[in-house]
């Protein structure tokens, strides 16, 4: 008897440390995230403004697949969840870019990012 009374007693003190961890994990998931997105719209900002748009809409990293600023796969296993791609749509009354970033994590959406772009 004494032996379930302690074993509910530990699992009551537990419990919180396991939700923690959980929660501590999805902040680095998301903390990581925001990166790589930032990461990515700095390399399209980068870009000359003409190739913008051929260069970069429609690009996609595949889960597991994000590359570095110079085009190699990030090796380290924390980066293999993640997924990213981008869109670029013209605005059309300013003839500015919009390009959004958008960074998965295993199949859920973790960061957009947007920036307006101008010729």
């Amino acid at each position: 008897m004494a032996m379930v009374i302690l074993g509910a007693a530990a699992a009551g003190v537990l419990l919180p440390f396991v939700s923690a961890a959980q929660v501590q994990r999805e902040a680095v998931c998301q903390v990581l995230a925001a990166q790589l997105a930032s990461n990515l719209m700095e390399q399209i900002v980068s870009t000359p403004f003409e190739e913008i748009r051929t260069q970069w809409d429609g690009y996609t990293e595949a889960e597991g697949q994000v590359k570095n600023a110079s085009g190699a796969v990030f090796s380290d296993p924390i980066y293999s969840g993640f997924a990213r791609s981008v869109l670029v749509g013209t605005v059309e009354e300013t003839g500015c870019l919009m390009a959004s970033v958008h960074v998965n994590y295993k199949g859920r959406q973790m960061v957009r990012l947007q920036f307006l772009i101008a010729p």
